[in-house]
């Protein structure tokens, strides 16, 4: 399941989560990656957010690669 695949992080701020959240799944979905793809990249994104301080931290390559 999800468990053995997304390890526990500490949430440093929640603003901004749910503006990355639908930004990066409409920006895969733009892209033609499957619904599911664009799901997966979104949640990858707004969970990095939450470990950061501010509405936008710079993003590492795997998030946006």
């Amino acid at each position: 399941g999800l468990g053995d695949v997304y390890k526990r992080q500490e949430v440093a701020d929640t603003v901004g989560a749910g503006d990355s959240f639908t930004a990066a799944f409409i920006a895969n979905i733009l892209k033609g990656k499957s619904v599911i793809e664009a799901h997966k990249k979104a949640v990858d994104t707004s969970a990095y957010v939450c470990t950061q301080q501010g509405a936008m931290p710079v993003l590492p390559s795997y998030i946006t690669e």
